[in-house]
C-alpha cells in the first residue's frame, strides 16, 4: 500500500485517477467518491482562490447533506469531543457581536468564524479518510501549490510590470498564507521521501522540488512566513533527531537544526553591520562644487542613508533637474503614490548606487534607472535582487532605522507594528476581561491614537498583526483562555493518528500568530481549520483501507 501510495505523488494522473479507483475488485460506491472530489476541490482552491476556497468549503456541507447516512453521522460527532469543542469556537465570537457598535463589520468577522464550525462538523462527524487516500489528497495538493508557485516565480522573474514591492501581486492569493503554504509543501514532500519507497532518481526529483519551493519561499520575502518555516523546520527535525536511530542521519538533521538556527542570526547580524557601514565625510574638508562648477548643498543633519552613502549630500538640484525633467515623463517635483515627492525617490536612488545628485551623477544612470524611479523604487537593489532576501531585509532595517530617528511609522511595516503593539496594550488594559466585543477594533485604535503621542495615522481596520493581542482585544482574558485553551486541546488530544505532521503544523501556525492575525484572516482560518481537522481525522498509516468510526 505504501508504494502506491508513493507512485501515487510522483504520477499527477494516478493521484486524480486514485479517488475512482477499485478496493477488492469493487468500485468505490458514490458517497465515498463524491467525499473525496469535495475535498481535493477544497485542496485545489487553497493556494488559488479565495472565491473558490468559499465555494468548495460550502460545497462540503453539502456533499455532507447529499450523502445522508446521518444516524452513522450523529454518532460519531456526538461522540468525537475534539469536534464539539471546535464547533464551540463561534460562540464566543457570536458573544463578542453583542457588543459590537458596527454590526455589518461584527457580522463580517462573525461569518468568518464559522469555518471552524464547517471543517469541525463535516470532517468531524464523516467517515476517516484512509490513509492511500489521504496520500492522494496531498498529492494533488503538493501538486496545485507547486504549479502556483512555478507560475509566481515566472512573473516575478519575466514580467517587466513587476518591480520592488510587486512580490505581494504575483500569487493567486496573499503572499503571506500562500508562503505558509510553500513551506508546509515542503515538509510534506519531505515526509513523504522519509516514510516512502521511492527510487534514487524519484527522490532527485522530488528533492529538487523541494528546492525550488524553497527559492520561491524566500522569493516572496514574508517574514512571518520565514517564521513559520523556521519554527516547522526546527520542529520536525528535533522530532527526527529524537526518533532516528541511524547516528548518520542523526548527525544529518542535526547539522541542519544548527545551520538552520545559527545561519539566519549571523546572517541578518552582517546585514545590520553592512547597513551602518556608511562613508563619512569632515565638513571642512568635502568637496564643495561639482565638475561644471555648480555648488553643492550638504545636509550633515540628515541621517537619510542608502547602502551606506548619506542622501543629503553632494545634492546640486542647479543640475539634476532640468536633466531629470528632461529624460523622465515624471516632473523632478512631482508626487508618489504615498504623497511624497518624486524628489526624495530620485535622491534616494543616485545615493544607493554611490553617484553625486548633479549632472555628473545624472549621466551615469541608465534608462532603466530612471524607470525604475519613475517606478518609486528608491533603491536599485530592490529592483535587481528579485530572488534575493537581502533587499528585503535592508528595507526593514532602513524602516526601524528611520523609526528610531524620527519616530514615524506610517508607510513602514514593521515600525508600524510596533506602534499598534503598544497600543494593542493599552486597550487591552481597559477591557482586560471581556474585551471591546466585534466589529470594533478600528474604533478603539482610533481613540488609542487620539489618546497617546503616537504619530500614526488614522487605521482603516486596526489590528496588530497579531493573533493573541487581537483574541485579548476582542474577548478579553476569557474569551482568549477559552479559544487557546481548546486548540491546545484538541492539538494534544488529537495529534496521535499522524504526530509528526500535526505538532509541526500546529507549532509554527502557534509562532506566525505573533506576527500575523492568521485565525482572522479568511485564508489562513481556513488553511489552518481544515488542515487541523483534516490531519487529525484520517486513518492512520498503520490501520488497514477499512472504514472505522473511531474519531476522536
Amino acid at each position: 500500500m505504501v508504494k502506491k501510495c508513493c507512485k501515487s505523488l510522483i504520477n499527477p494522473l494516478q493521484i486524480l485517477k486514485g479517488c475512482l479507483a477499485k478496493r477488492d475488485g469493487v468500485v468505490y460506491n458514490w458517497k465515498e467518491n463524491l467525499y473525496l472530489f469535495s475535498l481535493a476541490a477544497f485542496l485545489i482552491s487553497l493556494p488559488t482562490s479565495i472565491a473558490l476556497i468559499s465555494i468548495t468549503a460550502v460545497a462540503l456541507l453539502i456533499v455532507w447533506i447529499l450523502t445522508g447516512d446521518y444516524k452513522k453521522k450523529w454518532n460519531r460527532l456526538i461522540h468525537n469531543t475534539n469536534a464539539l469543542l471546535l464547533m464551540s469556537i463561534p460562540v464566543v465570537y457570536l458573544i463578542g457581536l453583542c457588543f459590537t457598535h458596527n454590526l455589518s463589520l461584527g457580522l463580517q468577522e462573525f461569518n468568518k468564524s464559522l469555518y471552524w464550525f464547517i471543517f469541525a462538523f463535516v470532517l468531524g462527524s464523516s467517515s476517516p479518510v484512509s490513509y492511500i487516500n489521504t496520500c492522494r489528497l496531498l498529492g494533488i495538493y503538493i501538486l496545485t501549490v507547486s504549479i502556483a508557485a512555478g507560475v509566481a516565480l515566472f512573473q516575478l522573474l519575466f514580467i517587466d510590470a513587476i518591480h520592488f514591492s510587486d512580490f505581494r501581486k504575483v500569487t493567486w492569493i496573499d503572499h503571506i498564507p500562500f508562503s505558509y503554504q510553500i513551506a508546509f509543501v515542503i515538509w510534506l514532500i519531505f515526509y513523504f521521501i522519509y516514510t516512502g519507497k521511492f527510487s534514487w532518481i524519484q527522490k532527485s526529483l522530488l528533492f529538487l522540488l523541494i528546492v525550488f519551493l524553497i527559492i520561491i519561499l524566500f522569493s516572496l520575502k514574508s517574514f512571518n512566513a520565514y517564521l513559520y518555516f523556521g519554527v516547522m523546520s526546527v520542529t520536525a527535525l528535533l522530532m527526527l533527531i529524537w526518533k532516528t536511530k541511524k547516528k548518520l542521519l542523526k548527525f544529518t538533521f542535526l547539522g541542519l537544526l544548527l545551520f538552520i538556527t545559527v545561519f539566519p542570526i549571523a546572517y541578518v547580524y552582517h546585514c545590520v553591520q553592512r547597513f551602518y557601514d556608511t562613508v563619512e565625510y569632515n565638513v571642512d574638508e568635502i568637496e564643495k562644487y561639482t565638475a561644471q562648477g555648480n555648488r553643492y548643498w550638504h545636509d550633515f543633519n540628515s541621517k537619510l542613508k542608502e547602502n551606506g552613502n548619506y542622501m543629503g549630500l553632494f545634492i546640486c538640484e542647479e543640475e539634476l533637474i532640468p536633466l531629470w525633467n528632461a529624460h523622465s515623463q515624471k516632473k523632478y517635483d512631482s508626487r508618489t503614490s504615498t504623497g511624497y515627492s518624486l524628489s526624495l525617490v530620485i535622491l534616494r536612488y543616485m545615493a544607493s548606487k554611490g553617484l553625486t545628485k548633479d549632472a555628473e551623477g545624472f549621466a551615469q544612470l541608465s534608462q532603466k534607472d530612471i524607470e525604475n524611479i519613475e517606478n518609486e523604487i528608491p533603491n536599485y537593489i530592490y529592483a535587481e535582487n528579485k530572488l534575493s532576501v537581502y533587499p528585503r531585509i535592508y528595507e526593514t532595517i532602513w524602516e526601524l532605522d528611520q523609526y528610531e530617528i524620527n519616530r514615524n511609522p506610517n508607510n513602514k511595516t514593521l515600525a508600524q507594528r510596533i506602534e499598534l503593539t503598544l497600543l494593542a496594550g493599552d486597550i487591552i488594559n481597559k477591557h482586560i476581561w471581556v474585551g471591546i466585543g466585534l466589529g470594533n477594533n478600528a474604533q478603539a485604535y482610533e481613540k488609542a491614537i487620539a489618546q497617546s503621542k503616537s504619530k500614526l495615522t488614522r487605521q482603516v481596520t486596526g489590528s496588530a498583526h497579531n493573533q493573541y493581542l487581537n483574541y485579548l482585544i476582542r474577548f478579553g482574558i476569557l474569551g482568549f483562555l477559552y479559544i487557546i485553551g481548546v486548540l491546545i486541546w484538541v492539538f494534544f488530544k488529537g495529534r496521535k493518528n499522524n504526530p509528526f505532521l500535526i505538532t509541526l503544523f500546529f507549532a509554527s501556525m502557534l509562532a506566525a500568530n505573533f506576527g500575523e492575525a492568521n485565525w482572522e484572516t479568511f485564508i489562513g482560518l481556513n488553511y489552518f481549520a481544515f488542515f487541523i481537522c483534516f490531519l487529525m481525522w484520517i486513518t492512520p498509516k498503520n490501520i488497514s483501507n477499512k472504514h472505522t468510526d473511531d474519531t476522536d
